[in-house]
């Protein structure tokens, strides 16, 4: 059980049950009496006092005092805790505990444009002082495209974009758009004019004034035909665009939008430098100058980019670290000797069956990510034998995904149950997931007319035995590796499963299948689940999914711009689609990411650019990394 498990239980035991002995704890939390004492100083560091007094354990004050009194940081670091701990308990009354902590806990959290994290570290006071300066190398084994916001779509220079660069808005850890480069911005009563108010006070990397023409300039440049940029879809609803002044920027839309918030992030390019140049040309592309926290000052023949704080970045919380320096290795196994060899401070997108060689190195540490897509299992809904809800309910209840979270993704997942990322506040919590059960899924199977079995124990209809294909794309040995474990679960019940590999979805797009497992991307805003589950959304929706009232309430979503309405509308869309189970909704995608201990602070965002967050890293003492080394169980909780 993981650590952070672990400690919601011995808190949960200790606030119910007082003066329990570390004999009792250590028997009732299945560890020994010193790992009780190692995690009740843990709680310590997050502020929750313990002692020891007339022969047990006791609290120190009430919860609310104990809340008011912790600082932000230990609020965050006790919430990631019991959030986790949480996770795998099914007892009401445990969970009603848990609700009701965090309620609290929320309560006496100070309102902050970003305070959600993925992972945070605890560590000793004399710690956690700011060192600004030093420079930290971060590695990977795919090569950056250009770095244009006309023309860039490639996954790794799109998140050094999100460090070179700045847009109107930005978001926080749940997907909510909070002021960037526009300090505020007003919506029409119709929603199609939509104002937004830049800064004053925003430059350039190179010291030229940031202002409403630029960004003018950048939206028209995406949206024209000639320069074939693959964001040009995204703002075709735009009917027409103005500026008043230099300051004031403004948009007219088609019709009303109410998702359209989510595609004003992108990048704003300078125009001074941009607006006589061919995009494909350009020497922009490998010397991009941005208004964003660090800007690019070397650009090698190998793909090494070193980027430098930005002294003049317009927000107050400038870069703590001097330098990043992203180093492109020819393959995995390069990057992985890399690791080895102590040559990198982070590296990014490790997979999963990398994780066995980082942990041999006691200096490396991983940490898992919460990533933009989840793992489901399709069904084909034209398919004659699944056309059948009994049947699909029956492969539902026959999959155990607990077992495929803790066996296949390493207890890096979280279940999920409909068509939201699992942190996405369109995500409905009220929906559970699915009970695994062998003796539901035969009995639905049963009233379907699959009663029978052949000598093999395969199930039987109409003299045909159940045999179901999955396809299995040859894009992730993770997919391989729950493909495996479905076959075997839907054994179980009877049903010979049959994988098949291809090299992508895109091979699918009609061609007829029966079950394929995949990645399914949520995007920052819930209308991006349109492209999957709308039956008018064509090749995309690859469950070939219809239900009219689904379609109609993503079309409110659509043009309902009150957030706690939308959220209303999505949450009835997750429960919909849910019941009508056109998938197995499995878990959370998770990435993985590596560490040193020179580094800390590192705050993985959940969202899609996890190096957002970069201008709060930085660099340790050697002194505090002996510290944080030798004392690493009692110090470092890592969330999921």
């Amino acid at each position: 059980m993981p650590k952070s498990e672990k400690l919601f239980e011995i808190l949960n035991f200790i606030g119910e049950c007082p003066d329990l002995t570390p004999k009792d704890l250590a028997r009732l939390c299945n560890v020994s009496e010193r790992a009780v004492y190692r995690y009740i100083n843990t709680l310590s560091k997050v502020g929750i006092s313990i002692q020891f007094r007339d022969g047990g354990y006791k609290l120190q004050g009430n919860y609310g005092d104990i809340f008011r009194k912790l600082n932000p940081e230990g609020l965050e670091a006790l919430k990631l805790l019991v959030s986790a701990g949480m996770r795998t308990y099914e007892d009401e009354r445990i969970l009603a505990y848990g609700k009701n902590f965090i309620k609290l806990i929320e309560m006496n959290l100070p309102e902050k444009e970003e305070r959600q994290f993925s992972e945070i570290e605890i560590v000793p006071e004399e710690i956690r002082a700011v060192h600004h300066g030093g420079a930290i190398t971060i590695g990977q084994s795919s090569k950056p495209d250009i770095i244009n916001p006309i023309l860039t779509s490639e996954t790794i220079s799109v998140n050094l974009m999100s460090l070179i660069f700045s847009g109107l808005v930005r978001f926080d850890a749940v997907g909510q758009p909070i002021p960037d480069l526009a300090r505020r911005w007003e919506i029409s009563n119709d929603g199609l004019v939509w104002t937004f108010f830049l800064r004053n006070d925003v430059v350039f990397h190179d010291g030229h004034p940031l202002t409403a023409d630029d960004v003018e300039f950048t939206y028209k440049a995406i949206m024209d035909p000639a320069n074939m940029s693959p964001r040009a879809k995204r703002y075709e609803l735009i009917d027409q665009m103005e500026t008043e002044g230099d300051y004031i920027f403004r948009i007219v839309l088609k019709h009303p939008f109410a998702p359209f918030m989510s595609r004003l992030g992108w990048p704003i390019a300078p125009k001074h430098l941009l607006g006589n140049e061919p995009f494909v040309d350009t020497t922009f592309n490998r010397c991009p100058v941005g208004t964003g926290p660090f800007k690019l000052v070397d650009w090698t023949e190998d793909d090494t980019i070193i980027l430098d704080a930005n002294r003049n970045y317009f927000r107050k919380d400038r870069p703590i670290l001097d330098r990043l320096i992203f180093k492109t290795y020819p393959n995995r196994e390069a990057a992985l000797q890399a690791i080895a060899h102590g040559e990198m401070d982070i590296a990014l997108n490790l997979t999963a069956s990398d994780l066995l060689f980082v942990n041999k190195h006691r200096s490396f540490n991983v940490y898992s990510a919460s990533s933009a897509v989840y793992y489901a299992v399709i069904f084909n809904l034209k398919d004659q034998v699944l056309k059948d809800i009994r049947v699909r309910k029956a492969l539902d209840h026959a999959v155990d995904v607990n077992s495929i979270i803790k066996n296949q993704l390493k207890n890096h997942g979280e279940i999920c149950t409909g068509p939201f990322g699992v942190n996405s506040w369109a995500y409905n919590p009220n929906v559970k997931p699915t009970p695994y059960s062998i003796e539901r899924a035969r009995e639905l199977l049963k009233q379907a007319g699959w009663a029978n079995t052949d000598e093999d124990g395969i199930l039987i209809k109409n003299g045909q035995p159940f045999e179901l294909s999955l396809i299995a794309p040859n894009i992730s040995d993770t997919l391989e590796r729950i493909a495996v474990a479905v076959k075997a679960q839907l054994a179980k019940v009877g049903i010979r499963v049959k994988l098949i590999h291809t090299l992508d979805d895109s091979e699918l797009f009609g061609t007829p299948f029966q079950t394929i497992i995949t990645m399914i991307a949520v995007g920052a805003d819930p209308e991006y689940t349109r492209r999957s589950w709308h039956s008018k959304s064509g090749k995309t929706n690859l469950a070939s999914y219809e239900n009219k009232f689904v379609d109609h309430m993503m079309d409110l979503g659509r043009q309902e711009r009150e957030p706690e309405k939308r959220k209303v509308i999505y949450h009835r869309i997750h429960e919909m689609i849910h019941d009508d189970c056109p998938a197995i909704f499995l878990s959370s995608a998770f990435e993985y990411i590596g560490s040193n201990y020179r580094f800390r602070n590192g705050r993985f965002s959940s969202m899609i650019h996890f190096l957002t967050t970069t201008k709060d890293w930085q660099i340790i003492s050697e002194e505090a990394k002996n510290s944080v080394q030798e004392h690493q169980e009692e110090i470092k909780v890592v969330a999921g």
